[in-house]
């Protein structure tokens, strides 16, 4: 149970942060500390055993044999080596973090939301680090980058351009990643993480290549890797305890942990290799200059990350042990170094007011703890011996020295460590010796806040003597990536006199000669565009470009003809399905079995004749409203043949949405002329050929997939043991609400979208916009028509709330369930509408979206409940007084309430009332009653109930304007 302890202890930080930020503000900070530094330290406490082979696990089934195709997806964690190593880093960096904001951030200042965002931060690195399984591999990458987007963007306008980029870029990571994990799930027959990484699926084939390119440009976008890289520096707007945290253990790290965790079955694969030295080496001295450039000591540091970050990317693609074993060397060296230069930087700005160079001055004596714990953590960045920074860089140059192309390798690489060592000492320097302005003013910084940021720099100091606690968990983490149980490191300040000590030698050598040439140099490159577009431009080049491309596709429907919209839709099936018909012998290859018996019904033809005058009546009619209920008899038609052929649950349903749809349409009519336009002959010859086509492909489609195949073997298992497995009668309910209960899960999630899609398109058309005359009177002839539906409506209604109850709960043993019964009560709304008389909400404006929200809430949840037995959505069957209720229920009435609200929504959208700021200046009725004049309607007589004289009062709340009216 350590690794459920780990996680709880984590997630107590997310949840406890906003208690203590209310009761102690920043020093909240103190005691989320202490929870990761606990979670770190029952972690350690088992890192002997895992060191020796024991991998820690832990595994809970999140949904059961998913599409029927047996393999399960589980909630699964595992910490071997290497995951374990990335755990504790990031623990132990977001601990320090913590104790270092809890003096840096100001007080009441938005410390609740950056104690929350940041813990929930540090629990995603730490599901994704120890992560067992794709689909929680995946989501974990996510929630990073949200996250991460979330404290870039809390910084503010300074904040918002970059936080978008990053987004854009992370988000697109995540898509290649998705692809990368689903065709290597797939192809492993598996989403477990370790199941996958020891498939003998992988080799020399296309699949592992395309694989191993989308894990790795995957990573590159969270790893900052040429040309992603600029969004690094752009997260500089972020906090210094977020820039800290974010570069040193946590997005950066992400990337770097998956191309090290995937090195286990692209370790040899060619395009893997070329492509991470390549690229990581190019990044490497690209931001290397471009930090030589800067004057903001973040920005500076920031590059310096993305130049660091292409070394680590570079020895992974060696591929050799040696190389992965730098690879983790060097990232636990700069995540110490990195992690105290970006809290120092802070401390500067803390206490001098800013962080450019050409803003300060003299510091080194008016802040000595600071510049000394500054220039230690400097110098292991540029690999001054003896610093832990020089232990890494050398087992790196040591990895590049034993491939092929080693002195190529050394060569370049020496060049980057050339201006890694320029850009630390411009930091050094910069901040502390060169500045021009007087800084008599300024003092030392606390120690609660200059101790903990630079504590991971000091231990660059320590460890190059104590290397022996660092071979241990680099060869872990290299043993569980290669699965080589033998091999060990030894890292040494000393191997003698090799090519690579050479190249070190000759790089301090060079720096050392540069501090006394330094100043014309740093000035004449002082924030110089050295490319004639930087990254963000090209971003937004792109987006602007694909903007405007977007824009095109979309002009291609952009109108009120729906035949814009359905020709394309259309002419697609037609033409596969002439194609099938035409060119193909069969389907799939295979002779069609002989016809099903009881598809020659005589009395077929009596549904079959209603809806084929009912659409022989729509091909004539110019009226949109005997359109409308044209298509309504068509709906009825088809229900009466579902009757017919035994499936009543699916008939009623077919009937309830065939009623609201008609219902909903009329709404829709009001806003339009009362007759269609004249259509051409021309194109009414070339619609009634294309209909024509059309009928005869779904005739076809129909006799060749349907009618001359028997039931297959699913719906069979269905029929003969759904209703075992279950306890049901009513299958077609149980397969709705558990056998695919993640399909209609996901239909769930479009119908409430649609809702405020409907919502939003009708709220965004002002009414002038339609046909002068369109819009219904608000009193008159239409009072006196819904008197009899009112009264009607008074009998009816209860009936139908009762009737809505009651087929909610029978839907497991007979036909009924959420869905037809939410349609049912939907209807007595409906008929409550209709009986008004005037535009009137059936329900309160907001009470379609809380019903939806809620609906889509207590559907997802009702999904958890399924762990108690199973997985995700597992359905726990029992009794309760002689009855047989399941947790599906609780999924069906999530389903219930979504439906109720999108109906409602529908009729508060299209028939409520005239919100405020409507446009009405349009509105004239005397076209309408030109061509249909009411006749002279004496005085109503007294109703019997006095409230009826006005069934709908117009509601100020609702509706401060006049209504506009007309006397007959």
């Amino acid at each position: 149970m350590t690794l459920p302890l780990v996680i709880g202890l984590v997630a107590a930080t997310v949840v406890l942060s906003p208690v203590l930020v209310r009761a102690i503000d920043r020093k909240a900070g103190y005691p989320l500390a202490a929870l990761l530094f606990a979670a770190a330290a029952v972690l350690g406490s088992k890192f002997t055993s895992v060191a020796q082979g024991t991998d820690l696990t832990w595994t809970r089934t999140w949904a059961h044999d998913v599409m029927g195709t047996g393999t399960s997806i589980d909630f699964a964690l595992r910490a071997d080596g290497l995951g374990i190593f990335f755990a504790l880093l990031a623990l132990v960096i977001g601990g320090v973090v913590f104790l270092y904001s809890a003096a840096y951030l100001p007080k009441r200042d938005g410390n609740t939301s950056f104690y929350t965002i940041m813990t929930a931060f540090t629990l995603s690195v730490l599901l994704l680090v120890l992560a067992d399984d794709t689909v929680l591999l995946f989501i974990a990458w996510e929630l990073v980058s949200i996250a991460s987007f979330m404290l870039i963007a809390r910084s503010g306008s300074s904040g918002e351009a970059g936080s978008y980029r990053t987004l854009i870029l992370t988000f697109f990571g995540g898509l290649t990643l998705l692809a990368g994990l689903a065709v290597a799930s797939v192809q492993a027959g598996t989403t477990h993480l370790a199941e996958i990484l020891a498939s003998d699926v992988w080799g020399d084939n296309r699949v592992t290549v395309v694989v191993a390119l989308l894990i790795a440009f995957s990573a590159f976008t969270k790893a900052a890797q040429f040309p992603f890289h600029f969004w690094l520096p752009e997260a500089m707007a972020a906090a210094t305890p977020v820039s800290a945290f974010l570069h040193a253990a946590a997005v950066v790290k992400a990337g770097i942990y998956v191309l090290l965790r995937f090195s286990t079955i692209f370790s040899d694969v060619a395009a893997w290799n070329v492509v991470l030295v390549v690229f990581g080496l190019f990044t490497a001295i690209m931001s290397a200059t471009f930090a030589i450039t800067k004057t903001d000591l973040k920005h500076l540091t920031a590059y310096s990350t993305v130049s660091h970050l292409g070394w680590i990317v570079a020895a992974i693609g060696v591929g050799s042990p040696l190389g992965l074993a730098a690879a983790l060397t060097h990232t636990l060296a700069h995540a110490l170094f990195k992690s105290s230069l970006f809290m120092l930087i802070g401390v500067v700005d803390h206490e001098a007011g800013t962080r450019d160079m050409r803003r300060l001055g003299k510091l080194y004596d008016k802040m000595p703890f600071t510049f000394v714990s500054t220039a230690v953590a400097a110098a292991s960045m540029a690999a001054v011996p003896p610093l832990f920074g020089f232990v890494s860089k050398e087992s790196i140059l040591d990895a590049f020295h034993e491939t092929p192309y080693g002195m190529v390798l050394l060569i370049v690489a020496g060049f980057a460590a050339f201006l890694t060592f320029l850009y630390s000492l411009k930091i050094v320097f910069g901040a502390f010796v060169d500045g021009p302005k007087d800084m008599s003013g300024v003092h030392e910084a606390p120690v609660a806040l200059w101790l903990p940021a630079a504590l991971p720099g000091w231990m660059s100091v320590v460890l190059p003597f104590m290397l022996f606690w660092v071979d241990n968990p680099v060869s872990a983490g290299v043993r569980a990536i290669t699965g080589d149980d033998t091999f060990e490191t030894h890292l040494a300040l000393w191997h003698g006199v090799t090519p690579p000590f050479i190249v070190s030698l000759l790089v301090l050598v060079a720096g050392i000669a540069f501090i006394f040439v330094r100043k014309p140099v740093f000035e004449a490159l002082r924030n110089k565009e050295l490319l004639p577009a930087n990254g963000p431009e090209v971003l937004s080049w792109t987006t602007r470009g694909m903007s405007e491309f977007g824009k095109q596709l979309g002009s291609l429907s952009d109108g009120f003809n729906p035949s814009r919209h359905l020709f394309p839709l259309l002419a697609s099936v037609v033409g596969m399905g002439l194609t099938v018909l035409l060119f193909s012998d069969g389907i799939d290859g295979v002779t069609p079995a002989p016809r099903a018996e009881g598809i020659d019904v005589w009395w077929d033809l009596i549904p079959f004749a209603i809806i084929a005058m009912s659409v022989l009546g729509m091909v004539f009619t110019r009226s949109r409203l005997a359109s409308a209920v044209l298509l309504g008899t068509v709906g009825v038609g088809m229900t009466l043949q579902m009757f017919m052929l035994g499936a009543p649950d699916v008939a009623l349903t077919q009937l309830l949405v065939e009623s609201l749809t008609v219902v909903v349409i009329l709404l829709v009519l009001r806003f339009q002329p009362r007759m269609f336009p004249e259509t051409k002959p021309r194109r009414k010859a070339l619609a009634a050929v294309f209909a024509l086509l059309a009928g005869l492909v779904a005739f076809f489609g129909v006799y060749g997939l349907t009618g001359r195949r028997g039931r297959s073997e699913l719906a069979e298992w269905y029929l003969t043991e759904g209703g075992e497995v279950t306890g049901a009668d009513n299958i077609v309910a149980v397969i709705i609400v558990e056998f695919r209960g993640f399909d209609t899960l996901g239909e769930l999630s479009v119908l409430g979208m649609a809702a405020v899609v409907i919502a939003a398109v009708v709220s965004s058309v002002p009414r002038h916009v339609f046909e002068a005359g369109t819009r219904p009177r608000p009193f008159g002839q239409s009072q006196l028509n819904s008197i009899p539906l009112r009264k009607a409506s008074a009998l009816v209604v209860p009936v139908l709330i009762v009737l809505s109850v009651l087929i909610f709960f029978r839907g497991h043993t007979a036909p009924g369930g959420g869905f037809v019964a939410a349609l049912v009560l939907a209807t007595a709304f409906a008929l409550n509408y209709l009986a008004r008389g005037s535009d009137a909400d059936v329900v309160e404006n907001f009470t379609p979206i809380r019903l939806i929200g809620w609906g889509i809430i207590i559907a997802i949840a009702s999904g958890f409940l399924g762990f108690i037995e199973g997985g995700f959505m597992y359905a726990i069957h029992g009794e309760i007084a002689g009855e047989h209720l399941t947790t599906s229920l609780i999924f069906d009435f999530g389903i219930y309430l979504a439906v109720l609200g999108m109906v409602t929504a529908a009729i508060n959208a299209l028939g409520g009332y005239l919100r405020p700021g409507a446009d009405l200046s349009d509105l004239d009725y005397s076209r309408d009653e030109a061509e249909n004049p009411l006749p002279s309607i004496p005085e109503p007589l007294p109703p019997e109930n006095p409230v009826d004289a006005h069934p709908e009062p117009i509601n100020p709340a609702h509706d401060p304007q006049p209504v506009i009216t007309k006397e007959p």
